[in-house]
């Protein structure tokens, strides 16, 4: 079996130099479930290779027929995935191509409308991956196999999803060591899965339904002694999508990593909602070396962290951050523009409290309806949902990381809105936010603060090499300012005004006269 993950190498276009590349976990862990089992397995990732048909070939030449090939799909990567697994069919007929990950997951039907794909996995792989590599090599059909669809005498058929991993102790840890330190950033945890909320935005809980697991403390324990020992890392991102949702467990994870003496040479980040922390927590947190933590804040209106079903208040977030700042913690957050009932109004209050709460890092995202979410169903409804070609433009962080002169068009366009304000919305916002002489030079100083969102190295060979990189980057921001000013300011085509324009520009005067 050959698992192959799909995801284009400019995905984060004219940033992508300066974005870790992150190791595909979903892979891993089935990697690590097929290894338990006993069967030998390949892995290619599209993100950190060249020639994949020239590692294909490689690596078939090792391998039984029937050959299987499993793809790890999102729906940004469905299209390169798609033209990978069709030439391998036609390269290799009776090969067996089995699609799984968050999109086919979502949209069984729809992948199986391809007829060169033979099997969907829908949720959670593990099971079902070992279980079909044993049917396919004993000649058995996959009636009994649960979590998959498949066609049989030309119809699709829906296997009961019945499998879901209740304990995440039951498999092998992590396989950090079949990647590559000098290709990946290996600095993650995952000591969760799932989270019980639902916000009606997220495409995470597609596999993972609302059900919440976490590994034991000594698990956790090892895979930090081991990230540090053998690997060298210093700093661990923990990438559980809700780190705090059991306190229980957390309050016993941090007493272990201070036992084990791990915090004394390793410092930790983590994500979690506003309304799940406390004071206690994040001091118990910050005395073991968590030192920066991520808010999904969403958006500045109560009317609209309703309307997405987020579970908390903006109060709540607003008191997280300052209790998190007050402690010591960097704080990075999101916010989302073009909500279902979002207007300008609340986007710029969204700017406002970003700045009024001095966050460190922001992202400033526009609302994509992914399938298998429930504002994919609301776009539908609205006859709003705008797919461009293969959801190629299936892009949450699109306006910050597009070419300014090959805009990527917005899935979603809530009504009395038009693509042209959120986008300079967006823009604003941007730059708004980071014109600022100190955030600027914070961002370059600390690159291991940066939450992965940016580093342009953290030796200086480094960041010579990158000059080229971010001479590129800073040409294409003098577009976006100059777009800004030109169909804001010269045309009117939206509601940011000159006097609007020049507040970019606070945190470069404001800089100087603190300088002075």
């Amino acid at each position: 079996m050959l698992l192959i993950n799909s995801s284009s190498k400019d995905t984060m276009k004219i940033f992508q130099s300066f974005f870790p590349v992150t190791v595909p976990m979903g892979v891993g862990c089935l990697i690590a479930a097929a290894e338990k089992e006993g069967i030998k397995i390949g892995f290619i990732d599209e993100q950190v290779e060249g020639d994949m048909l020239s590692e294909v070939r490689n690596k078939v030449a090792c391998m039984e027929k029937p050959y299987i090939f499993g793809f790890s799909v999102v729906t940004a990567g469905l299209k390169s995935s798609l033209v990978l697994s069709r030439e391998l069919k036609r390269l290799y007929p009776g090969s067996v191509v089995v699609f799984g990950g968050v999109h086919p997951t979502a949209m069984p039907d729809e992948v199986l409308s391809y007829g060169h794909i033979d099997i969907v996995v829908r949720g959670e792989g593990e099971e079902a991956i070992v279980g079909i590599y044993k049917c396919i090599k004993a000649g058995e059909d996959f009636s009994h196999l649960g979590n998959i669809s498949y066609r049989r005498d030309g119809e699709v058929v829906h296997n009961k999803k019945d499998f879901i991993l209740e304990d995440m102790d039951n498999y092998p840890p992590f396989p950090y060591h079949i990647f590559s330190p000098d290709k990946y950033d290996l600095g993650f945890v995952m000591s969760s899965r799932g989270c019980p909320y639902k916000c009606i935005f997220c495409s995470n809980r597609v596999t993972t339904a609302l059900k919440y697991r976490y590994k034991s403390t000594e698990a956790i324990i090892n895979d930090l002694d081991l990230l540090h020992q053998q690997y060298g890392k210093t700093h661990i991102g923990f990438y559980d999508d809700n780190f705090l949702v059991n306190k229980d467990r957390v309050y016993k994870l941090v007493d272990a990593i201070r036992k084990r003496g791990l915090h004394k040479n390793m410092t930790f980040s983590l994500q979690a909602r506003g309304d799940n922390v406390d004071i206690p927590i994040l001091k118990a947190l910050y005395d073991t070396g968590f030192n920066s933590v991520f808010f999904g804040l969403e958006t500045a209106s109560e009317k609209i962290m309703k309307t997405i079903k987020k579970g908390e208040t903006v109060a709540q977030c607003i008191s997280a951050v300052e209790m998190a700042k007050k402690i010591g913690f960097q704080v990075s957050a999101t916010f989302i523009y073009g909500l279902p009932g979002d207007t300008h109004e609340d986007r710029m209050d969204c700017v406002k409290l970003s700045k009024k709460l001095k966050l460190d890092m922001v992202r400033f995202n526009n609302a994509t309806p992914y399938p298998g979410t429930e504002l994919y169903e609301i776009a539908k409804i609205e006859n709003r949902l705008n797919i461009q070609g293969v959801y190629e433009n299936f892009v949450s962080v699109s306006t910050f990381i597009e070419n300014p002169l090959r805009p990527i068009p917005f899935t979603y366009i809530p009504e009395g809105n038009t693509e042209a304000q959120i986008r300079s919305d967006l823009l604003f916002s941007y730059f708004s936010f980071y014109l600022d002489i100190e955030k600027i030079k914070s961002i370059f100083a600390r690159p291991d603060k940066n939450l992965g969102w940016f580093n342009a190295g953290e030796k200086i060979s480094k960041r010579i090499n990158k000059l080229p990189a971010l001479g590129f980057l800073g040409i294409m921001f003098l577009l976006k300012l100059a777009q800004l000013f030109y169909y804001n300011v010269i045309k009117k085509e939206t509601r940011i005004s000159f006097r609007h324009f020049l507040k970019i520009f606070d945190g470069l005067r404001l800089s100087g006269k603190r300088a002075g």
